[in-house]
């Protein structure tokens, strides 16, 4: 096992391991019932870790991580049916549940 990314949070941690999962690559997020022991235990040590199994998966996950994170935002899309404005990452609208176009 090779630790891929140390999260400011457990929902950093749970994304990137979605988004890892999603290619599939298999991974544990280690520290996650941690948080409870900040500030008796030094920070660093309490920070939710992503862990991918297969030790040859490592650059790959290292990459799509870095992807994720340099990503640029998306421009915000206009749902055709209704005209809600939606951010540029998501699929259906959040207003009417519609398809938006790509």
């Amino acid at each position: 096992m090779k630790r891929v990314f140390i999260a400011p949070s457990l929902l950093d941690a749970q994304l990137a391991v979605d988004a890892l999962a999603s290619l599939g690559i298999v991974t544990h997020i280690f520290n996650v019932n941690a948080a409870g022991a900040l500030g008796e235990v030094p920070f660093m040590q309490v920070q939710p870790e992503v862990w991918v199994d297969d030790d040859v998966q490592e650059a790959r996950a290292r990459e799509v991580l870095a992807g994720l994170r340099d990503a640029p935002p998306r421009d915000e899309k206009i749902c055709a049916h209704c005209g809600e404005l939606n951010p540029g990452n998501f699929l259906s609208c959040w207003q009417c549940g519609r398809a938006l176009p790509d």
